[in-house]
C-alpha cells in the first residue's frame, strides 16, 4: 500500500516531520490516525487509537475488534517512534496467495480464510481446523501441506471416527510383534509414515483421554514410542487436527483434555459455514458441475449440462445448508444424475426438500437449535444478521438489474437513501458486505 494517511483530531505537528522525514504522506487513504478520549465508532479503514491516557482491558479489546492496529497511550515515553513503527507495519503488501485450483474464493469470507491457512502454512507449530461439518476441513489442511516447506514430503489424513479405540493407538503409533493379540508383525504407524510431511487427524475429538496424553507427549518432545515398547524414537512432522465440535465444551465435560487443547490451539482456524459465502454458491455450482462429468463417465452419454439458471441459483441461495459444502456437492450431483435431459439445470431439477424445509441465513432459528449454538459459542449474531443483510441485498440488486436506487426501493426503509441520493444507502451496504454491484 502507499505510505499515506489520514488524521483525525488534533496535536498531529508533534510527530509532522517524523513521517514526513520517513515518506509518509497526508492524503485522503491510507491509515487513518485517530486522536481521541472516547472510542471511535465505525471506522471502516485500518486505523490507529492515540489515546491520552492509559484505558482497560476492555476498550483495549473493543478496539481491536472494530479493525486498531495499535492504541498508543501519548503519556508514555517514546509514543511518536511507536506510531511509526505502526505505520511503517503497515505498508508492508500483504503477499500474493498462490493459484488454487478448484478452490473458490469470491466471498470476503472465502478470501480470509485463504489468507488465514497460508500464514498457517508459514509456520511449523500445530493448526487447529474448526467448523461445521462439511466446510472443507481436509481441504484446507491440503492447503496447509502444499504452501508449506514440507510440501514434497508426504501428507497423512487420519479419520480418527473411523478407527476403534482399541486399535487407534497402534494405528497413530505403531506396535511390535506379540504387543497385542494378532500383531504378528512390527509396524510403525500412520504418524511414522508422514516423517518430515504432515499429518492430519480429523475429527481429533474422537480420540481416548489415555491417547490424548500419548500424542501431547509426542508434540511437547517430538518423540514416538511404538505400543509394546519402551523405546522413545525422534520424529519430525506437522500436525493439523480438525473438529466440528465445541472442544471447550467436551473439556468442561471431561472428554478431552486441556493440556492438548492449548497446544492443538496454537494457531486455530475457523472455517466460515457456506451460509456466509453465498457469493462463492454460483462458482461452487459450476465447479460441482465439471466435476461430476469427470466423475461419472456414464453421463458423458446422456445431453451435459452447461448452465444452470439464475432461478435455479437463487434457490440454491436461499437454502441454509446445515451440511454446507459437502451437501452443496451432493445436491448437484444427485440433480446431474435424475436429470434426463437438456443442457440447462432448472429449479425443477433440485431436490424438493430445498424449499419444503427451513431456508434463509436463519433457518435454524428455532428456540431448541438457537439455544444449543449460542451454548456451545458457535452463534455470532453479527454475522448471523449480515447474512440475511448479504441475502436480500443481492436478491435486490439482481431484481433490480444493479440498479441501487431500485434495489434500495424494494429493501423498503432499511434500503432507503436520501431525496438526492435514493441508491446511497444500498451503495453503502454493498461496500461494507463486500458484494459487487
Amino acid at each position: 500500500m502507499s505510505k499515506t494517511f489520514q488524521w483525525k483530531g488534533d496535536g498531529f505537528r508533534a510527530v509532522q516531520s517524523t513521517l514526513a522525514a520517513r515518506g509518509w504522506q497526508e492524503g485522503k487513504s491510507g491509515v487513518l490516525l485517530i486522536k481521541s478520549s472516547r472510542l471511535p465508532e465505525h471506522v471502516k479503514a485500518p486505523w490507529v487509537w492515540l489515546v491520552p491516557e492509559h484505558v482497560g482491558a476492555a476498550l483495549l479489546q473493543q478496539a481491536v475488534d472494530r479493525g486498531a492496529l495499535d492504541v498508543i497511550t501519548l503519556d508514555t515515553p517514546k509514543w511518536d517512534a511507536r506510531l511509526v513503527a505502526r505505520l511503517e507495519e503497515s505498508a508492508v503488501a500483504e503477499p500474493t496467495l498462490p493459484a488454487v485450483k478448484d478452490f473458490v474464493a469470491e466471498s470476503a469470507a472465502a478470501k480470509d480464510l485463504l489468507r488465514r491457512l497460508h500464514q498457517a502454512a508459514q509456520s511449523s507449530m500445530p493448526v487447529l481446523l474448526t467448523g461445521e461439518t462439511g466446510t472443507g476441513k481436509e481441504v484446507a489442511s491440503r492447503l496447509v501441506h502444499q504452501w508449506s516447506a514440507r510440501k514434497s514430503r508426504a501428507f497423512v489424513a487420519i479419520n480418527c471416527s473411523a478407527i476403534p479405540n482399541e486399535l487407534m493407538e497402534g494405528e497413530l503409533f505403531g506396535y511390535v510383534r506379540g504387543a497385542f493379540s494378532g500383531a504378528t508383525r512390527d509396524y510403525d504407524g500412520q504418524i511414522s509414515a508422514a516423517e518430515g510431511g504432515t499429518v492430519l487427524l480429523d475429527e481429533i475429538d474422537d480420540t481416548p483421554i489415555v491417547l490424548q496424553n500419548k500424542l501431547l507427549r509426542v508434540l511437547e518432545d517430538r518423540v514416538i514410542s511404538r505400543l509394546g515398547e519402551n523405546v522413545w524414537n525422534k520424529i519430525d512432522f506437522r500436525l493439523i487436527a480438525a473438529t466440528n465440535r465445541d472442544l471447550k465444551g467436551l473439556i468442561a465435560r471431561g472428554q478431552f483434555g486441556a493440556d492438548l487443547f492449548e497446544r492443538l490451539a496454537t494457531v486455530q482456524v475457523v472455517l466460515p459455514p457456506l451460509r456466509e459465502r453465498l457469493e462463492d454458491i454460483p462458482a461452487l455450482v459450476n465447479v460441482f458441475v465439471e466435476r461430476f462429468y469427470v466423475e461419472d463417465p456414464l453421463a458423458a452419454k446422456r445431453a451435459r449440462v452447461r448452465e444452470v439458471t439464475s432461478e435455479a441459483i437463487e434457490l440454491l441461495r436461499a437454502y441454509a445448508w446445515p451440511g454446507n459444502i459437502r451437501e452443496l456437492r451432493n445436491v448437484i450431483f444427485g440433480a446431474l444424475v435424475a436429470k434426463r435431459a437438456g443442457e440447462s439445470l432448472l429449479v425443477s431439477d433440485l431436490p424438493r426438500r430445498l424449499w419444503t424445509e427451513k431456508s434463509g441465513a436463519m433457518a435454524a432459528s428455532d428456540d431448541s437449535e438457537l439455544e444449543t449454538r449460542i451454548a456451545s459459542g458457535r452463534f455470532n449474531l453479527k454475522r448471523e444478521l449480515e447474512a440475511v443483510e448479504r441475502k436480500a441485498l443481492d436478491i435486490a440488486l439482481r431484481r433490480a438489474d444493479g440498479n441501487a436506487a431500485e434495489a434500495a426501493r424494494l429493501l423498503g426503509e432499511v434500503g432507503r437513501g436520501s431525496a438526492k441520493d435514493p441508491g446511497g444507502t444500498v451503495r453503502t451496504m454493498i461496500k461494507r458486505l463486500g458484494l459487487r454491484s
